[in-house]
């Protein structure tokens, strides 16, 4: 096999367009710094609820963006609709939002200390536990991720009957906006418009407001006053640090499942013969006039872009997983096998309470409450002096 076929091969079998593919990749470049992303605490009530949610979030959003991707790249041509994959790009981000909702929901469920217990604390932020490089990274791809759908669902127009249609052209006639103009005004291409971005459009606000709300919840939670300032600091960091990555990984698969959408919608182009005016003579290349969209520029460097970028979402996601995974047995190494707890410890002094005690002698038994306080109360000779005495006593 040719090193062409065998590239090509490789490419059928592990496509660009699945996220998974440059994720795997970049994950593995990943590793030239070890260091884990990832902190559990050293003690506290949360440990196990990090350890799953660090976890199984992020293979939840892993999962929904590569088959999600798989699905956009095997869709069908002609689409039924125009707006096929309206769900299908913003589907990590939701995934990702709902990974979030179910957290905030679980911490909500655990037992509050009395109002008599709770430690006095400040009135905190929502971001105040938060990663603020990872909050802002967060933050600009969703801006991002706003501005592009917005923009490519402005530009969306309806076409006519006659309209001359390019692109992934429904099979079915629509009057809904699912197309932009190209070539000059004088042709329509498919993928534009609300039907196609309105999800995309709303997941991002619901995300941002999923991860403000539990942020915000967790930040102000009444900590009871055994627990030290730095327990739970340590719980509330570690909690708002993996839901703002799980979030992080959601709108960089969205980002860039977006932005391969809209790059490829715009890379299509047309020839025509504009200098000829006999239909039936030969058409020289040299005659032939390409014809592009408005944003004909950008819109090749804006599908590779998407590509590494839900690529770079899905190693952020497969670190995540991996380094949760590591910190747990880090932890678990390190933490000292516990002792035996209260309730171990109060059954054994019932045990020590129930065993009956020897019964005495006849003689000890009758002796005056002075001489069997002078035999027990000692260990030893105390004990043996009284029952000498008794002994005397008898033998006389």
């Amino acid at each position: 096999m040719d090193p062409i076929s065998l590239i090509w091969r490789i490419k059928e079998l592990f496509p660009l367009e699945v996220a998974l593919t440059l994720g795997i990749v970049f994950w593995a470049v990943s590793w030239c710094w070890p260091r884990r992303i990832i902190t559990l605490p050293a003690a506290g009530s949360r440990v196990r609820f990090l350890t799953k949610l660090g976890i199984w979030g992020g293979i939840t959003v892993l999962a929904v963006g590569t088959l999600s991707s798989f699905f956009v790249m095997r869709r069908y041509f002609p689409e039924i609709t125009g707006f096929d994959g309206w769900w299908q790009r913003a589907a990590p981000l939701l995934a990702a939002a709902a990974v979030v909702a179910v957290s905030a929901a679980v911490l909500a469920r655990t037992p509050r200390p009395l109002p008599g217990e709770r430690a006095i604390a400040p009135h905190r932020r929502w971001w105040a536990f938060a990663p603020l490089p990872a909050l802002w990274i967060a933050a600009g791809a969703g801006a991002l991720t706003l501005l592009t759908a917005l923009w490519h669902t402005l530009i969306g127009v309806s076409a006519p009957a006659d309209g001359l249609l390019f692109g992934n052209v429904p099979a079915t006639e629509t009057d809904l906006p699912v197309f932009f103009r190209a070539f000059g005004g004088v042709a329509y291409i498919a993928g534009a418009g609300w039907p196609n971005h309105l999800c995309t459009i709303l997941a991002v606000g619901v995300a941002a407001v999923a991860l403000i709300l539990a942020l915000r919840a967790d930040s102000n939670r009444p900590s009871p006053v055994s627990v030290s300032p730095g327990d739970v600091r340590a719980e509330r960091s570690a909690t708002a640090r993996l839901l703002t990555l799980i979030v992080l990984g959601g709108v960089l698969l969205t980002l860039g499942a977006l932005w391969a959408h809209v790059g490829f919608a715009g890379t299509v182009i047309a020839g025509s013969d504009f200098v000829s005016g006999d239909r039936d003579a030969p058409v020289r290349p040299a005659d032939l006039v390409f014809l592009g969209t408005d944003y004909q520029a950008i819109a090749g460097p804006m599908a590779r872009a998407g590509y590494l970028v839900q690529g770079l979402g899905a190693a952020l996601l497969l670190r995540l997983v991996s380094d949760t995974i590591r910190a747990a047995r880090a932890r678990r190494r390190t933490t000292p096998p516990a002792g035996p707890t209260a309730s171990a410890a109060a059954s054994a002094l019932y045990v020590s309470l129930a065993r009956p005690v020897p019964a005495r002698s006849a003689v000890s038994a009758a002796r005056p409450a002075g001489g069997t306080g002078a035999g027990t109360g000692r260990t030893g000779t105390g004990t043996g002096n009284g029952t000498d005495a008794a002994d005397a006593e008898e033998r006389r």
